[in-house]
């Protein structure tokens, strides 16, 4: 039985038992502050577990894309373990409890996937007398196949009524398959708490029954929840007879390709095979992430997945693979994943770009890193160690993307060894400041101030897609973090109302402005977002009282709403016309539309020409000027899709959508506001084209009077400068060409006028130099001298003598520049010119540093210029007297 009917079977069993199909959650959770990435099915359904929800219906199933990080280490070791999974889920929202679910779970894996009952075994929590006796008495499992566990293995959160956290949770019960004794162990006593991978869980069944407090009391829920969560790969492995993960039929095909890049067999040696089972799992957790919308980058989200994408390319390498080779397993998961996942298809080329980009860059980095570790080596062997610090081999793993095992290695061949301890103390440093960088709060539960506006609203109802003004009550008043009954004049505040017209910041549009008002009362609205069904409004009281329960007339800046909606729709244009002048992989990856400008990132890898953003700009005021009307209605998701409307990068939508449709140019899915015939939108003009990240290109514009006013302010600076040059507009580009090429004229005379003067010196300078040892030392000050003029006259003064020590010093707008320059000679002696301007620069509170031949310094104590440059004779007439060599860097 392949995955994807597995998947069917599960999600069109419990459509049977009355459960809504439910579709899964992005990666990216939207407003959990509790959550990096999506890791179980019950995330989304966070506020219907707490009552606080407003889907309509009590029972549920889906199969939720998942990633999950703690085990990464586990990867590809284990038969088990990934980072990206799909999770399959059967949910109760205060419906059926523990009879029908331990039922029904039995009843899917005996009669639909054909299990053998004698292969499976269950567990329950210690104290869940209840579920023990249903399993025993209703569904006949014997007692010697139902294991009691504690609240470690069966119980959720585990060790949850010991050590928390507060809030609902309940005990499991978990359903084993057993493989046979041939499997782990071998012990007969093998039962499934062992961890040698006989028994393998394929389902586990939460019952959420309790509501934990302080001290750990556990007071029963008036309503009793239910999560259950299957592995979809796991069951496959199962149903499919094979001995990992990897071996089934979504995972084989992306094992067969490495197989092929890196000329070596999946079933050979087992360090190998780990590795190829750990890149099969990695780009598909990058695959995934990239169509939700992450891009590699350093912080959050975007870091996990460049770590992931990195340690696939660090696999790579240790199995030979020398040259970019992930993207070119997209197309594969790509085709093992489209039945359910469709998107992935459609963007894999966008996918593989990106992949590609991403790997390009790495090992750029690697290169880095390899000369790196080769200077340490050599700094090792210099000092005589043998042992490189825990602290720089953090480094390489940090910053150039080293594992530790390949840096032992490279240090091994050449008999040095690593400070491991030192290593892992760093590792674990990072691993905290991640945690504490990260915002998540910890919990499973968010307890923030909207989650007790929850339990009195179920949100606030959107009036704005027709309405500028509406009468509304005050449901709740937050300052700070918390809850408050009224606010005062200068009182900083955010008002939760049961109605609104104010757009709150979603898909790219920014929040609404305004106004919040009764007879004696104003609260001035600055920004508005949107949280779940709520729409938060921020602002300042700036007149009387305004308290909870209350009833205000609420408005909006209008016109500022309507600058807004003229830069939506011309976003919308863009995205369309983008794509018919660049291809249609230019999909959009971001985008800002606020009332002055809009930002609208896409996926390209190159820059646009002149000619191309000529093109774009004068495609999109031709379809303005059409005046074509701008149509926006509701429908079912797949109706919208059937007329062709783009689904955006990593969002999510629900079974009704809004689509947004410009006369027949452009569709797509979109919850924001727009004019209503596109001649609205009056002129675009393209203010900016730039890079913002691998393979994401940005356009910035304006639209109607705000471009008309930039238009303006150009023309103005244009007539400024044509009256400061005293030249007509048509003249003006000539003129100023004239003019560079007079200054350029003049900058060579100066120079030449300069170069004179320097070589005139230079006799000066070394029949003046003290000479020590047979060294002529020389360290002078040159006026109104830049440091490429030290460098030249440094050169022609060492053309003058075989051995020469040189210090140059000039001072430039309070600024002091000094060069030192060393005769090959005294370089073999050991002297390094890098150090000696370190020291000197220290005279002029500076820094510096450079060869040992030349160097430059440079300080911030101009009045001290000529102490520095007698403190460089006497330090270079002592060293040379002396005979001391100066260690070199």
């Amino acid at each position: 039985m392949k995955t994807n009917e597995i998947r069917s079977k599960f999600l069109k069993f419990f459509e049977r038992k009355s459960h809504v199909i439910w579709p899964s959650d992005s990666l990216v959770p939207q407003n959990d502050p509790t959550l990096l990435f999506t890791g179980a099915g019950m995330n989304q359904f966070k506020d219907m577990f707490l009552g606080k929800g407003n889907l309509e219906f009590k029972k549920a199933t889906t199969c939720q894309k998942c990633l999950r990080t703690g085990d990464i280490d586990n990867v590809g070791k284990t038969a088990s373990h990934h980072t990206f999974f799909e999770m399959l889920g059967n949910f109760s929202f205060g419906d059926y409890f523990k009879k029908e679910t331990i039922a029904w779970a039995w009843e899917f894996l005996v009669q639909e996937l054909k299990i053998p009952e004698a292969r499976l075994r269950v567990s329950v929590y210690k104290d869940d007398q209840e579920s023990y006796e249903i399993w025993e008495k209703q569904i006949g499992v014997p007692k010697a196949k139902i294991y009691c566990y504690g609240e470690k293995d069966n119980f959720w959160p585990a060790n949850a009524p010991l050590l928390g956290p507060n809030g609902p949770c309940g005990p499991c019960s978990e359903i084993f398959f057993d493989q046979g004794e041939k499997i782990g162990c071998g012990r007969r006593a093998c039962e499934p708490a062992c961890d040698c991978d006989r028994f393998v869980e394929i389902w586990n069944l939460v019952f959420t029954q309790y509501d934990r407090t302080e001290g750990g009391k556990l007071t029963p829920l008036p309503h009793k929840n239910v999560d259950t969560g299957m592995g979809l790969e796991r069951m496959a492995r199962v149903i499919q007879g094979v001995q990992t993960n990897f071996d089934i039929d979504i995972f084989s095909p992306i094992i067969k390709s490495l197989e092929e890049i890196a000329q070596i067999k999946y079933n050979g040696q087992r360090e190998q095979s780990i590795l190829m089972r750990r890149i099969a799992d990695h780009v598909k957790a990058c695959v995934f992430c990239i169509s939700d919308g992450v891009l590699p980058g350093n912080e959050g989200r975007g870091y996990v997945e460049r770590r992931l994408l990195r340690r696939a390319i660090r696999d790579g390498t240790q199995l030979g693979i020398q040259d970019c080779f992930l993207y070119k397993l997209v197309p594969v998961v790509s085709n093992v994943m489209q039945e359910y996942y469709p998107d992935i298809r459609q963007r894999r080329e966008n996918i593989a770009r990106i992949v590609k980009s991403e790997e390009e860059k790495f090992h750029e980095t690697l290169e880095q890193g390899t000369a790196r570790l080769k200077e340490l080596m050599d700094i090792l062997q210099k000092n005589r160690q043998t042992v490189l610090s825990g602290q720089e081999a953090f480094k390489l793993y940090d910053t150039y993307g080293f594992p530790l095992d390949m840096t032992e290695l490279i240090l091994g061949e050449k008999g040095f060894a690593v400070d491991k301890d030192g290593f892992e103390h760093e590792l674990k440093k990072q691993r905290i400041q991640a945690r504490t960088s990260s915002q998540m709060t910890g919990r499973v539960f968010d307890t923030g101030p909207l989650s007790k506006i929850k339990d009195i609203s179920k949100g606030t109802e959107f009036l704005g897609y027709k309405e500028g003004a509406c009468e509304a009550k005050v449901i709740a008043l937050i300052r700070g973090d918390q809850l408050v009954d009224a606010a005062t004049a200068g009182n900083e505040i955010t008002v939760v109302l049961d109605r609104t017209p104010f757009y709150g910041e979603s898909g790219g549009q920014i929040g609404d402005t305004g106004v919040l008002e009764t007879n004696e009362s104003q609260v001035r609205i600055t920004d508005t977002k949107k949280n779940n069904d709520f729409i938060l409004h921020s602002g300042k009281v700036v007149k009387g009282e305004i308290r909870k329960g209350s009833s205000v007339h609420a408005s909006i800046d209008i016109q500022r709403r309507n600058s807004i909606r003229r830069n939506h729709s011309a976003t919308h244009i863009l995205h369309y016309v983008l794509r018919k002048v660049i291809g249609q992989h230019a999909e959009q990856s971001g985008s800002l539309v606020a009332p002055d400008r809009l930002r609208f990132d896409f996926h390209h890898f190159s820059g646009l020409t002149k000619e191309e953003v000529t093109r774009i700009e004068d495609l999109v005021n031709e379809i303005i000027l059409e005046n074509v009307p701008v149509a926006v209605e509701e429908l079912s998701i797949q109706e919208a899709r059937n007329a062709g409307a783009i689904a955006l990068f990593g969002e999510k939508y629900g079974e009704l959508v809004r689509m947004a449709s410009i006369g027949d140019f452009s569709r797509e899915l979109c919850g924001g506001t727009h004019v209503n015939y596109s001649g609205e939108i009056g002129l675009l003009r393209i203010i900016g084209e730039s890079s913002v990240a691998a393979g994401i290109r940005r356009i910035e514009a304006m639209t109607g009077m705000a471009a008309l006013n930039r238009d303006r302010e150009k023309e103005r600076l244009i007539q400024e400068m044509c009256g400061i040059l005293n030249t007509p507009e048509e003249k003006l580009i000539p003129k100023a060409q004239e003019l560079l090429s007079e200054l350029k004229n003049l900058h060579k005379e100066v120079h030449r006028v300069k170069q004179k003067e320097i070589s005139g010196k230079v006799d000066s300078f070394v029949g003046n130099a003290k000479e020590v040892s047979g060294v002529k030392i020389i360290a002078r000050k040159l006026e109104d001298a830049t440091a490429d003029d030290l460098r030249k006259t440094a050169d022609l003064l060492m053309k003058s003598a075989k051995e020469m020590a040189i210090i140059l010093g000039t001072a430039q707008n309070g600024r002091v520049t000094i060069v030192a320059a060393l005769s090959p000679g005294l370089v073999k002696c050991g002297l390094h010119a890098g150090n000696i301007s370190k020291e000197i620069a220290k005279v002029v509170g500076g820094g510096g540093g450079g060869k040992p031949e030349m160097a430059q310094a440079g300080g911030q104590w101009a009045e001290k210029l000529d102490e520095a440059l007698n403190f460089a004779a006497e330090f270079l007439s002592k060293k040379i007297l002396a005979g001391v060599s100066l260690p070199a860097v």
